[in-house]
C-alpha cells in the first residue's frame, strides 16, 4: 500500500461535498457536549472527547446516507467512513501539534503504516480527519484531514466550508450596423466596376 497522496484524498473529498460534510458532524459532535454540559456531569475528562466523538460518528453517517460511494465500517470498537473504495477516514481529536491521543495499541501504530494493509481492506489510503478543540472544548480551533506515516507527519489540509461562487450574467452583445461590417475582398470589385458603369450611363 502506498503513501496517502494529498491531491488524491483533496479530490476524493471534493465530491460530493464529502469534506464538508466531514466538518459539519466534528461541529456537531462539539457542539452536542456543550449542550450537554447543563444537564450531564462527567468525572473523567476523556467522557467529553467520548461524547464528542459518538455524535460526530453519528451525523456523519447520518451525512453520508445519500452517497453511494460511502461505505460505512463498523469494526474493531470504532467507525471507519471508505470513500470510493479508496480513502479511509477516521475522526479524531488531536493537540496542537495535530497528534491524536490514541493509545499505543497495535492496531493504531498500523493505522499509520502504510505499507501494510489494515482491517481487511487492501490498498485503501488511511487518514485521520481531526478536530483541535479550544481550550473550554467549547468550539473548534481546527480541523482537517492529517496523513502520518508511523510518527512523521506527511501532510495535513484544512477543512473548510464550500465557498459559494457568485453567478455573474454576461453582458448582451452589440450587434453593429451592417454597413459597418467588412466586405469580401471580390464583392469589393463588383462594387466598384457597378459605380463605374453607372457613371458612364448618366
Amino acid at each position: 500500500m502506498s503513501k496517502p497522496l494529498k491531491e488524491f484524498v483533496l479530490q476524493v473529498l471534493a465530491e460530493r461535498s464529502r469534506g464538508w460534510k466531514i466538518l459539519q458532524a466534528l461541529q456537531f459532535g462539539t457542539a452536542a457536549v456543550v449542550a450537554d454540559a447543563d444537564s450531564g456531569w462527567w468525572r473523567r475528562k476523556s467522557t467529553r472527547r467520548h461524547i464528542s466523538w459518538e455524535n460526530a460518528v453519528n451525523k456523519l453517517i447520518e451525512l453520508a446516507a445519500d452517497d453511494s460511494d460511502c461505505v460505512i465500517i463498523r469494526h474493531h470498537d470504532t467507525v471507519s467512513f471508505i470513500f470510493e473504495d479508496t480513502v479511509l477516514v477516521r475522526l479524531k481529536k488531536a493537540d496542537m501539534a495535530l497528534r491524536t491521543s490514541n493509545y499505543p495499541t497495535d492496531l493504531a501504530q498500523l493505522f499509520h503504516e502504510h505499507r501494510k494493509d489494515l482491517f481487511g481492506f487492501n490498498g485503501h489510503q488511511r487518514v485521520e480527519a481531526v478536530y483541535i478543540p479550544n481550550r473550554f472544548d467549547t468550539g473548534i480551533v481546527w480541523a482537517g484531514i492529517v496523513a502520518r506515516e508511523k510518527r512523521v507527519h506527511l501532510w495535513p489540509f484544512e477543512l473548510t466550508e464550500p465557498v459559494a461562487v457568485p453567478v455573474t450574467t454576461l453582458p448582451t452583445p452589440v450587434t453593429p450596423p451592417a454597413e459597418t461590417l467588412a466586405r469580401l475582398k471580390n464583392q469589393a470589385k463588383d462594387d466598384k466596376k457597378n459605380e463605374k458603369n453607372n457613371d458612364g450611363e448618366e
